[in-house]
């Protein structure tokens, strides 16, 4: 189905009293920022069509913030919906407000949310492994095998890199650096890793071929950069939430497209490096691109309503809040769900186990922190026992099933069980 554009020209008979019933009657429509696309689905007949989005398209040019996106004029409304986003990230992930403690960031769950981003995110733009082969890579370490793997090595790369870059005002070598880091020794002819495009021929292809987006030419690309980069700062300056910048971010780098290939992870990159360089720490642990691979379709349509309505953001933006909304909420439910398996694990061996008091103060620190690995020198350092003692305690915990051994070099570190289920499952093993 071809998106249907909004007419090129509004009509001038409305009153201001007929624009007032519209807005009135379809206040719904109003609330949901609808396109002219989705509007021509609801209503069939022209002329009520045009009057609607005449007194819908006033009213949004009449409020919204109007500023310069890499040279190109653009507009922003804050929508009843950004603005319940924008509360709850702040409620729940500024600072150490969402920040996991010690003890959960030790975990096999918190674990697996650093790693998830990484993975949906290559998911995303094509790469085909499973979720599972791509946590087994990036937990053990091993090289890639394929393109696909290195796609997902990569990503896993610039997340680390993210964390460490600082606070320091975006530039187009960081944004450069962000594309390296990301791309390189995946296809290295193909992603050209830190260098923009030489020329036009990249476009953007909708579901049935078509060209629905080509971009600005690439001998304005370093300027368009730097102009983002400006633009950026200026926004920060002005008090624009974070949010809402990086989602601008996310947006200009998709439209601009300056290199041959990885802008989609590249925009992402700069999404969760503007959040985490304001405070929004726990975005480390937030995975967005798994809600946009689940909505893949509306995820490109977020982008086309914006190009083809006068450059409006609130499209796109709104979108992304949706997005981080959902993504926030299922964080939550899963640090959630880790705190109810630590007390489950903890009543179970309370009343299901006996165990010497040594024993006990190791599997006091591997159930506070549900599928962490515990080494001898972890444990030693924490009791302040010896070497030996630490070694043998752990041992005595795995021969009965407690803690799972797994081979680290010439010795072995323990991984603590991950929910009452996977422990009655250990323990069965023993008998």
């Amino acid at each position: 189905m071809r998106l249907r554009r909004p007419p090129d020209v509004l009509p001038a008979t409305l009153s201001a009293e007929q624009m007032l019933s519209l807005l009135k009657t379809h206040a719904a429509w109003d609330e949901r920022y609808l396109h002219f696309d989705e509007l021509s689905r609801r209503v069939s007949e022209r002329a009520m069509r045009n009057e609607l989005w005449t007194a819908l398209k006033l009213k949004r040019r009449s409020t919204a913030t109007l500023f310069n996106l890499a040279g190109q004029p653009v507009m922003l409304n804050v929508t009843a919906k950004m603005s319940a986003t924008l509360s709850m990230v702040d409620r729940l992930t500024w600072a150490q407000n969402g920040q996991p403690s010690e003890e959960d960031a030790a975990t096999y769950l918190i674990s697996q949310l650093v790693m998830e981003e990484a993975i949906s995110s290559s998911q995303l733009e094509g790469a085909a492994t499973t979720s599972r082969v791509a946590m087994e890579l990036l937990a053990v370490g091993r090289a890639p095998r394929n393109e696909d793997e290195s796609m997902i090595m990569g990503n896993w790369r610039l997340m680390q890199h993210i964390v460490t870059m600082g606070d320091a005002p975006l530039t187009r070598a960081d944004i450069l650096a962000i594309h390296r880091i990301a791309c390189a020794d995946i296809n290295n002819e193909k992603y050209r890793p830190g260098e923009t495009r030489q020329n036009n021929e990249v476009f953007v292809a909708g579901r049935d071929g078509e060209i629905v987006h080509r971009p600005p030419d690439y001998q304005r690309i370093e300027e368009m950069l730097d102009a983002l980069c400006r633009e950026t700062e200026r926004l920060e300056e002005q008090g624009m939430h974070p949010l809402l910048v990086a989602c601008i971010l996310h947006f200009a780098i998709g439209f601009i497209h300056p290199f041959n290939d990885g802008n989609g992870r590249t925009a992402r990159g700069l999404f969760y490096h503007h959040l985490i360089r304001r405070g929004y720490t726990a975005f480390r642990y937030i995975s967005i691109s798994k809600l946009l691979k689940a909505a893949a379709i509306k995820y490109g349509m977020a982008y086309l309503y914006t190009e083809t309505d006068e450059m409006d953001l609130t499209y796109f933006v709104q979108f992304q809040c949706e997005t981080v909304m959902r993504a926030v909420n299922a964080f939550t439910a899963q640090i959630e769900v880790l705190h109810r398996e630590r007390r489950l694990l903890t009543d179970y061996v309370e009343a299901h186990l006996s165990l010497a008091k040594g024993e006990l103060d190791i599997m006091a620190i591997a159930l506070n922190a549900p599928g962490s690995l515990l080494s001898a020198a972890s444990v030693k350092t924490r009791l302040g026992i010896s070497d030996n003692t630490a070694r043998s305690r752990l041992k005595n915990l795995t021969e009965r099933g407690l803690l799972r051994p797994l081979k680290e070099g010439k010795g072995y570190v323990y991984q603590a069980p991950i929910s009452v289920r996977k422990l009655q499952e250990w323990i069965e093993k023993r008998r």
